[in-house]
């Protein structure tokens, strides 16, 4: 199955991954840095926090 994944803050369409998927991307509009799994049919998003000190 082909899921669309999109940008939780911004709402922005990201791509669309499939089932076993692991991604990680900077929202283009947003810059929010995120990583994203597709487990199981369950879409896991989640933020990274960036290394600055």
């Amino acid at each position: 199955m082909i899921n669309y994944v999109v940008c939780p803050e911004c709402g922005y369409k990201l791509f669309k991954l499939g089932d076993g998927s692991n991604a990680e991307i900077l929202c283009p509009k947003c810059k929010l840095k995120l990583q994203i799994e597709i487990k199981d049919s369950k879409i896991i998003i989640q933020k990274v926090l960036s290394d600055k000190a």
